[in-house]
């Protein structure tokens, strides 16, 4: 589970029959404990008035190390 949120509007560009949301979530891994910073943009084509594809780009880097679970043992 992941605890998310959007501390800041996203920007949005427009041009011909794309718009680009460009923004910045916060959270954390609820199984880690470990917030997280994830740079994110998600490209929408619409045409003829209807949504058409998707494509998110997000900083799965970011996720995969709040995700991490400290393998050193304890003393």
């Amino acid at each position: 589970m992941v605890e998310i949120s959007y501390p800041e509007p996203p920007e949005f560009v427009a041009q011909g029959d794309r718009v680009l949301v460009v923004g910045v979530a916060t959270g954390k891994i609820k199984a880690t404990n470990r917030a997280f910073e994830d740079h994110f943009v998600i490209d929408i084509t619409i045409r003829n008035s209807k949504l058409t594809k998707i494509r998110e780009y997000i900083d799965t880097q970011a996720l995969a190390r709040a995700s991490e679970i400290d393998a050193s043992p304890r003393p």
